[in-house]
């Protein structure tokens, strides 16, 4: 699954979620990393922000 993310800098960036091993809040954004070594992104996106569009709900 593909989503479309802003990342620090103000630009989209498109990630494949289905690389992403982990995503931790990271100051007001979101810091994901990869299953790629040492391919990470800091995106302005909050957790709840990520969550909403890959579908994962909170009980």
């Amino acid at each position: 699954m593909w989503i479309k993310l802003t990342d620090v800098n103000g630009d989209h960036i498109t990630v494949n979620f289905a690389h992403v091993v982990s995503f931790n809040p990271y100051g007001t954004g979101t810091h994901i990393v990869t299953i790629t070594a040492g391919l990470t992104f800091f995106v302005k996106e909050t957790i709840d922000d990520i969550q909403a569009k890959v579908g994962i709900t909170s009980n």
